[in-house]
């Protein structure tokens, strides 16, 4: 039915199936469906007495009605007609006119084709009745909550009472009891788990110790597709740069400005390009995000780095350090030696010369090129993680390294990039540029930088191996660098998520832990 990552949460009522949903999309950075929400939308947009139609009625009034979804986790919002469904769906009336809409089949159908349409596009969690035993009984992961009926009758309870509602116990346990029956017994997609649901009792586990019950099943259910240790899908974070639009400011080399702008705006975000040490406290006061580029460096520039690096991390923001030319002059060595020791950068990207100097000391290099024996190979990929892993380590930080593999770690893990394009090393800047991408992504993505910065180093790469694919046979470096922003400007989730090419580095623990 789908490719995508569907979790289904079921069970009765009472049993915290909406908040695990609400968390357990936020925890994995996709989508959250409220079905519940779903009918009552309709509910509410088809008018009452709706029910009293003939289905073919009902059918043509309810197709004039599409849904979709915004967001993601707890900030995923049900869009119907293109119009965003808000509080409007919560009365007391509208709730009973949805109960009545739901004992319909044709009802359920209609949605049932409509909640499967969204998650033939969108990872989603999805909770109900009986999403993993007919909305979506391929799900990658199902999940069946129930508890005993006193211990949901308590919760609701105190629920009622802190809305300011008194409610008798026993009443309210009786009236749970009555819903199951009729719930487990009903003749359109009754309550019961799905053969491969996993059953999570909840009556003695509290809500953190469901939400980790849930996450390390998913993490179980999905190894081996392209998602990481907290299953996050990469293609998630472009959307999410979109959505909030990150200010970036570029204390960047005047070799490769516009492009990195240009890049930086393809990729959804704003960037700036300012470099007077005057105002770096102001920029820092409005920017999310900053990228300190060593190309073109001098004195003054130098100062900026500085100035804007303390600031913005004061600020709350991020600092994505690219040390061009590392090791090749004292000015920019002492300046690596500067914005290591007093800004501490939250991410470091650099080619392998410019990491190997940051992480030993040691290494030549071509002016701002890697050096020619510095590259990373499926043989020696694991050796360079090992180097970026300390680095990373020691500095608490992300760290990238760029190359025909490109290598990203946080220190305790290390995942290797295949995408990307031999091209990409023909133009000046695309280093320069992956940068601007990765800052972008980190400040949308700050909660898990790890996966933010794969997944910027994963669309740079993607972007690449596109825009390669459009060139024709009198077109060269000139046309891929225009085809290269197009690709990062059309780009979508589903396309990162399909085209990534990932891989965990295994690299011995004893080798990391060996640093002196």
């Amino acid at each position: 039915m789908s490719s995508r990552l569907i979790v289904t949460i079921d069970g009765p009522a009472g049993v915290g199936k909406t908040t695990m949903a609400r968390r357990t999309a936020e925890a994995l950075g996709i989508a959250y469906l409220d079905t519940g929400a779903m009918f009552r939308t309709l509910a509410l947009r088809l008018g009452a007495g709706i029910e009293t139609l003939d289905e073919e009625e009902i059918r043509a009034k309810a197709g004039q009605l599409s849904f979709s979804l915004e967001g993601t986790g707890e900030n995923t919002r049900l869009v119907c007609n293109s119009q965003v469904v808000g509080k409007e769906i919560r009365t007391e009336e509208v709730g009973q006119m949805a109960s009545r809409l739901a004992a319909l089949p044709v009802i359920r159908a209609i949605l049932k084709d409509a909640q499967r349409a969204m998650g033939k596009t969108t990872d989603l969690v999805v909770e109900g009745r009986d999403m993993g035993t007919v909305i979506f009984p391929k799900a990658a992961c199902k999940f069946f909550l129930d508890a005993d009926p006193k211990v949901r009758a308590l919760r609701r309870k105190a629920e009622l009472e802190a809305m300011g509602r008194s409610v008798d116990l026993a009443e309210l346990e009786a009236q749970i009891v009555e819903r199951d029956r009729r719930d487990r017994t009903r003749k359109v997609a009754p309550l019961v788990p799905a053969e491969d649901a996993h059953l999570v009792d909840t009556s003695n586990l509290t809500r953190e110790e469901v939400l980790a019950t849930i996450l390390e099943s998913v993490k179980a259910s999905v190894k081996g597709r392209k998602a990481l240790a907290g299953c996050v899908w990469l293609g998630n974070f472009l959307d999410r740069v979109r959505a909030a639009k990150p200010l970036v400011h570029f204390i960047t080399n005047f070799v490769t400005v516009n492009d990195c702008a240009n890049i930086t705006l393809a990729a959804g975000a704003s960037p700036i390009m300012a470099d007077a040490p005057e105002e770096m406290d102001e920029l820092a006061a409005i920017s999310n995000a900053l990228v300190i580029n060593m190309g073109t460096i001098n004195a003054r520039t130098a100062q900026s780095m500085v100035l804007a690096g303390r600031a913005t991390k004061a600020a709350g923001g991020m600092v994505v350090f690219d040390p061009v030319g590392a090791g090749i002059s004292a000015l920019r060595n002492q300046t690596v030696h500067t914005i290591l020791q007093d800004v501490q950068p939250q991410l470091i990207r650099g080619n392998l010369s410019e990491i190997r100097y940051l992480a030993l000391g040691l290494g030549a290099s071509r002016g701002v090129d890697a050096a020619l024996g510095d590259c990373i190979t499926a043989d020696t990929v694991a050796a360079h993680a090992d180097m970026a892993m300390r680095l990373a380590r020691r500095q608490q930080c992300i760290v990238v390294v760029s190359g025909a593999i490109d290598i990203v770690t946080d220190g305790a893990a290390a995942f290797a990039v295949h995408n990307g394009s031999p091209y990409m090393g023909r133009i000046t800047g695309t280093g320069c540029m992956a940068s601007g991408v990765l800052a972008a992504f980190a400040a949308a993505g700050k909660d898990r930088l790890l996966e933010a910065a794969l997944a910027a180093t994963v669309c740079m790469g993607v972007s690449g191996e596109i825009a390669v694919q459009r060139l024709k046979k009198h077109e060269g470096t000139g046309s891929f660098r225009t085809y290269l922003l197009d690709a990062m400007s059309c780009l979508a989730a589903r396309d990162v998520d399909k085209l990534a090419r990932t891989a965990r580095i295994q690299v011995r623990r004893e080798e990391t832990d060996n640093v002196h």
